[in-house]
């Protein structure tokens, strides 16, 4: 009977602890999963970069232009001008590189500026000087962004299946997700067909959350405005009511949005099709809220406060250089504890069903 419940504790999934444990230690043992972080950082510090600020010059002139005449008011816009026009000199349009959370590179200098100078000298700064311009280097860069993304993402969904299966001889796992029957080549397969069929499936993966990401953006851009348009409109007549209905929507699209939070696990590791993705993410998610919750907070917690550690350097100082390793380190490693998480906890989702 002990022994029975040993086994049975012994294939219990890892815990919040557990999972970010694993994700650090897989971080130790493969550290080339962090080289492109570090590289997308390297180059938004060291490399040419992309600037709007004469759009940002353009638009604070006519927002200026149509200060109103109450002084106070006029102060105001004065000094909203001014921060737009320091955001815009420091601006880098390569930062799409990494704009989306668990989609891209994550990258520590693409939400903290380095600034105008690196320890190299004066960049080379392209000038965006039209909105036809900018919508061009969007177009180029975004789906760079997700392309690289892909390719880190999928490093780390392999080194978990591979942590997967060496532990299979050691302990009772539990369930995890079934296999991709395109990922593997069939007994006998030829190396070159093998090749084939993983280039493929790549492929699919690629195109999989390319339309997810699209979905993600085409939905932001419609329904954002729409959400600014009305809840603005609702603050200039009744600002208390338009501030409640601000702060509700946050937390609901916040809800809303968690439930998407193991799409990606689910198209890398689990090999899923885009729709199974998405549900099995939702019914993670509602099954496991408190944990997945926890995980969500802890992670973001350890990065963005160690985050802000490591962008203290001054842009043209080379200690920004730890800053880059170590944030390599740790968003790779918060990155592989949802994997892992994911991985423990998904096919508790079938077992469920065959035990109802």
């Amino acid at each position: 009977m002990s022994s029975t419940t040993t086994k049975e504790q012994s294939a219990g999934p890892l815990g919040i602890v557990g999972s970010l444990a694993a994700g650090f230690e897989m971080v130790g043992r493969h550290l080339g999963l962090v080289v492109l972080p570090v590289l997308v950082d390297l180059f938004l510090w060291l490399g040419p970069r992309v600037s709007i600020a004469p759009l940002v010059k353009q638009f604070t002139a006519f927002l200026l232009s149509q200060s109103p005449s109450d002084p106070a008011t006029a102060g105001q816009v004065a000094q909203a001008a001014e921060m737009l026009q320091q955001l815009g000199e420091r601006s880098n349009l390569f930062a799409l590189l990494s704009a989306f959370p668990l989609l891209n590179v994550p990258s520590l200098l693409a939400g903290h500026a380095p600034g105008i100078v690196s320890p190299l000298g004066q960049p080379h700064v392209v000038l965006t000087t039209s909105i036809l311009v900018l919508m061009a280097w969007g177009i180029v860069l975004v789906p760079a962004g997700l392309v690289l993304g892909v390719i880190y993402l999928n490093g780390l969904a392999r080194q978990v299946r591979a942590l997967r299966d060496a532990e299979e001889p050691k302990r009772v796992l539990r369930p995890g997700p079934a296999p991709n029957p395109a990922a593997a080549p069939a007994p006998g397969t030829a190396g070159g067909a093998a090749q084939t069929v993983e280039v493929s499936s790549g492929v699919g993966r690629f195109a999989r959350i390319f339309l997810f990401a699209a979905t993600l953006l085409v939905l932001g851009m419609v329904l954002v405005p729409l959400w600014m348009l009305l809840v603005g409109t609702i603050m200039a007549v009744i600002p208390l009511l338009g501030f409640l209905i601000w702060s509700v929507s946050i937390g609901l699209g916040s809800y809303l949005i968690l439930h998407l939070l193991f799409v990606i696990p689910g198209v890398l590791l689990g090999g899923r099709g885009l729709l199974r993705a998405t549900w099995e993410s939702i019914l993670l998610i509602h099954k496991q809220f408190s944990s997945a919750v926890g995980l969500v907070l802890l992670g973001v917690l350890i990065y963005q406060g160690l985050g802000f550690v490591w962008s203290l350097p001054a842009g043209d100082s080379w200690a920004l250089l730890v800053g880059v390793l170590g944030n390599g380190c740790i968003a790779t490693g918060v990155t592989a504890a949802l994997f892992v998480f994911y991985q423990e906890r998904v096919g508790l989702l079938g077992a469920t069903r065959q035990a109802k």
